[in-house]
């Protein structure tokens, strides 16, 4: 699952502004488990996320890279 499958995912909550932390976990395990049953490495995920301007702004995208790889290398 690619950084804009993640918008996808936050963006089909009930409501986009009413997005609960249970979301964003749920979503980040999904990018993980895909992103590892496809063969990509933490470094993919972190590229795919930092081009994707589209996103995040680039203070958001930071932190959710480093979210993500202590995600990453928690499970």
């Amino acid at each position: 699952m690619s950084p804009s499958s993640l918008k996808t995912v936050l963006e089909s909550s009930p409501s986009a502004k009413a997005v609960s932390e249970a979301h964003i976990v749920t979503a980040i395990l999904n990018v993980i488990e895909t992103a590892r049953s496809q063969g990509q490495t933490l470094d993919d995920v972190i590229t795919e996320l930092m081009a994707d301007d589209a996103l995040l702004d680039p203070k958001s995208r930071h932190l959710l890279g480093d979210i993500l790889t202590q995600a990453w290398n928690t499970l």
